[in-house]
């Protein structure tokens, strides 16, 4: 799908990942909703998008619930016009699976794979709908990939979101609707944080975390390429950019 003039709604674009991808896209000449809660940083990443020459707009979504899910893509379309493009990136992490308060973990499960479902469903009904071809994409992460002692609920999410997205590879064939995952190594963003600053320098000096900007041009690459559906990328420091075979 070329990327300019088509209109995207992004979750968790007030930072990190999401920030990135909304100036990879602006800059491609997209229009883009910027869908979070956190609107003093989703403002900010829609001023440095204006900055660039782009476009894009500020919408509060709380990914949890389907009404703001639904009202994010009602608005880009009459914000902008259409809907073509989500980029399901809104995610948490940091657990202790048996010491954390009742709830945590449970949370983890609500943003990081119950939430992109729905979004997801959200987008292909509205694609469908309007009969056009449309391109979604899911954050998931490496840790999807395999086994992780140290986050189990969060690897269980994303593993969720990497086998979810495989299983809607059909719907471009059918509909003309590519849905696809990217799953990041550790990347420097505030989720990163919870290594500790010490520890997250050190990778920084090292060159052993990648840059919200190198998961952004994964991004784009899965909306450009319209022979992916139910792709699965991978982008690790030592190997950048590739795809899951498994």
């Amino acid at each position: 799908m070329e990327i300019e003039d088509k209109v995207a709604v992004v979750s968790g674009g007030a930072s990190g990942i999401g920030r990135a991808a909304v100036l990879a896209l602006a800059e491609r000449g997209a229009k883009v909703v910027v869908a979070d809660v956190d609107e003093d940083g989703g403002r900010q990443t829609v001023d440095m998008a204006g900055a660039k020459g782009g476009s894009a707009a500020f919408r509060r979504c709380d990914v949890t619930k389907t009404e703001d899910l639904g009202s994010a893509l009602d608005w880009a379309v009459e914000h902008f016009g259409q809907f073509d493009i989500a980029f399901n990136n809104a995610g948490i992490s940091g657990e202790d699976l048996f010491a954390d308060e009742p709830g945590h973990w449970a949370r983890i499960i609500d943003i990081d794979l119950t939430a992109v479902i729905d979004a997801t469903r959200l987008a292909v009904r509205k694609m469908r709908l309007a009969g056009n071809a449309g391109v979604i994409v899911n954050t998931a992460s490496l840790i999807g990939l395999w086994p992780m002692a140290s986050a189990p609920v969060y690897a269980a999410a994303k593993a969720g979101v990497v086998n979810f997205s495989r299983s809607l590879g059909y719907l471009a064939e059918e509909f003309n609707i590519r849905v696809n995952a990217i799953c990041p190594e550790i990347v420097d963003t505030p989720m990163a944080l919870g290594l500790g600053e010490e520890s997250l320098e050190e990778l920084r000096t090292a060159g052993g975390i990648l840059r919200p900007e190198d998961i952004a041009a994964g991004v784009v690459e899965l909306i450009e390429d319209d022979s992916r559906f139910g792709a699965v990328m991978k982008v690790t420091v030592l190997g950048g950019r590739e795809y899951a075979t498994m």
